[in-house]
């Protein structure tokens, strides 16, 4: 009985070990992680501050951006996008039947 309340103990404390490891090493990856991202982010200010070049992503966020709000509601289209009143045909409107047999029932909205 003795042996074996001893052996539970230091499964316990073993337990207890792994778990407080465990949690270390995740909290180590987590601020590793952290930490690279910090340099990538000061190494792209720096090489922007001495080249005077914008980043990448900086760019590319900028043109969706600008590309994003002619879709907008409100949006004025500029004079090139119109067509111009000689490309536009009118055509006389007609109905098309079916050839293969009857119409479906009409619904009464």
């Amino acid at each position: 009985m003795r042996m074996n309340s001893f052996f539970e103990i230091m499964a316990g404390i073993l337990r207890g070990g792994i778990k407080i490891a465990l949690i270390a090493l995740t909290a180590l990856f987590l601020l590793g992680m952290l930490g690279v991202g910090v340099v990538i982010a000061l190494f792209a200010v720096v090489r922007f501050l001495l080249t005077g070049r914008k980043p990448t992503v900086v760019t590319a966020f900028t043109r969706f951006s600008q590309t994003a709000q002619q879709f907008r509601a409100g949006h004025k289209w500029p004079a090139s996008a119109r067509a111009d009143s000689a490309d536009i045909v009118d055509v006389q409107a007609h109905e098309v039947r079916s050839l293969q047999g009857p119409l479906p029932p009409q619904s009464a909205e």
